[in-house]
């Protein structure tokens, strides 16, 4: 049985455990005939190839199962973050043209206030006589297997088209990190819904080895999963390795590989988590590129503490000037991704794309340096967009939204380095008549605007912003006022 057909690395036997969740596991059989199952109920409900279905949930089987079952009727899932508040669901299943929306049981009040066909998982993956013929997943890597959301600078939203060459691409070009074997035991502890968590399905699945899934992804969950489970390779962000040295948890015995990216890496703790024990390989990607395309390894981390790792081969790291011309070692540009893995753009939005997307090329809009070993260092992260607990924060939708306070005039979102979340958010405000409000004012006024992950988590009032001549906030001094005035506070 080859889960991806012809393009899997290698047979999976029928048996073998795919997944464990809450003390149960399934197999690789077991999970298609559900997949089979759950496919027919789709098609009864009128979905068909090319459709896309916009799926719901947390990390479970059954959001397994449902992606298998869309997969084979050529079909297209659309994963959702479900933290996000009702009318942002709605706007992206309308950008997007789903046709369809599976939700977990949990969240029906959510899916029942959206204006579109529905089904929780439990319905679509329940067990019954309506079993498939076809037992394996056939594909051809031109499909577009996924579409994932990413925040962008623009406030229009984005929507990455993702094929199954750049998910296959992606988890080949990893495995020279992961060396994955048979008996190889992975540990989802990110979610589904960002490319970090949906890549380790893909890895999984192309190699036949077993998922673990949490009960939660919390930090609770994730220990317990840790210390039940065994897992031999997992994935973290910033916040997440934070916590479990917080806890003072070691490493499983098992454990050998921890991926650790999301955003601003601070070095220090990832020496802290080394010296604890703790495998760590810091990465550098992007949703754009399919997961990770860089990594810096705990031999290379003594020597470049600061640097986002090497290209994994045959990935390439470009660095451009504003006209696309190379630039050399040590020179600052923009960073450029040459690589298999690299999406076919963002769906419904030609202008971003192209200026974004050539081929096999990404523009990412971060900006750094190659060293002359060819290892990267990341100067600035998309300088406008927020990377808090993993979060991708829009800091133009937070203003906006803080804007309709009657007290707020003016208002800059910055994402400040912190070691716990990566980013901090950071608002800084002018108010009418020098008005002083609490970050807990704020907070309260924000409810039910705004999903808790972008509230900000400091809060400064100015008599002005520094502009530039044509009026546009000059986000460095800002910094540096803050930092300023962070010091005599």
């Amino acid at each position: 049985m080859n889960f991806f057909g012809s393009l899997s690395a290698n047979p999976i036997p029928p048996a073998k455990t795919a997944v464990l969740y809450k003390g149960k596991s399934f197999g690789y059989q077991e999970l298609f005939n559900k997949s089979s199952t759950s496919a027919v109920l789709l098609q009864n409900k009128g979905i068909r190839q090319n459709d896309k279905v916009a799926l719901l949930g947390e990390n479970t089987p059954d959001f397994i199962i449902t992606v298998l079952a869309i997969w084979k009727l050529k079909a297209i899932p659309v994963a959702l973050n479900n933290r996000l508040l009702i009318n942002e669901l709605e706007q992206q299943i309308n950008f997007s043209g789903c046709s369809f929306l599976i939700y977990d049981d949990h969240l029906k009040n959510t899916a029942d206030h959206i204006r579109v066909s529905s089904s929780s998982f439990s319905d679509i993956s329940t067990n019954n006589d309506l079993i498939g013929d076809d037992y394996q997943l056939n594909v051809e890597t031109s499909q577009t297997a996924l579409i994932l959301f990413t925040s962008g600078s623009t406030g229009k939203p984005k929507a990455v088209i993702l094929s199954f060459k750049n998910l296959i691409k992606s988890a080949e070009i990893g495995n020279q990190i992961f060396k994955n074997e048979e008996k190889d035991i992975w540990l989802a502890a990110l979610p589904f819904y960002h490319i970090g968590g949906f890549s380790i399905i893909t890895r999984t699945f192309l190699y036949g080895l077993t998922l673990v899934i949490p009960e939660s992804i919390s930090t609770a969950g994730i220990i317990k999963s840790l210390k039940e489970y065994n897992p031999t390779l997992t994935s973290f962000v910033t916040t997440q390795l934070k916590r479990m040295l917080d806890n003072n948890i070691k490493p499983n015995p098992g454990l050998k590989h921890i991926l650790l990216g999301g955003g601003f890496i601070e070095p220090t703790l990832v020496q802290q988590a080394l010296n604890a024990g703790w495998n760590v390989s810091t990465s550098y990607g992007s949703t754009e590129t399919s997961s990770f395309v860089t990594a810096l390894t705990k031999g290379n981390f003594v020597l470049r503490p600061g640097s986002a790792g090497i290209a994994l081969f045959p990935n390439k790291i470009l660095i451009m000037d504003e006209h696309k011309n190379i630039l050399p070692s040590n020179t600052s540009g923009e960073v450029v991704i040459e690589s298999d893995a690299v999406a076919a753009g963002y769906f419904n939005n030609s202008e971003e794309t192209s200026k974004k997307f050539s081929g096999n090329i990404f523009y990412s809009g971060d900006f750094g340096y190659l060293d002359d070993s060819g290892f990267l260092y990341i100067q600035a992260r998309r300088s406008d967009l927020i990377i808090s607990g993993g979060e991708n924060i829009n800091p133009l939708e937070v203003e906006r939204t803080l804007l309709t306070h009657p007290d707020i005039i003016e208002a800059c979102v910055l994402g400040l380095e912190d070691k716990d979340w990566g980013h901090s958010v950071t608002a800084v405000l002018i108010t009418r008549n020098n008005t002083q409000l609490t970050i807990e004012e704020v907070k309260s006024f924000l409810k039910d605007k705004l999903p808790s992950y972008k509230y900000p988590q400091k809060l400064f009032i100015l008599n002005e912003l520094p502009k530039t001549s044509l009026g546009k906030v000059q986000k460095e001094k800002l910094k540096e006022i803050i930092k300023k005035t962070a010091q005599t506070l």
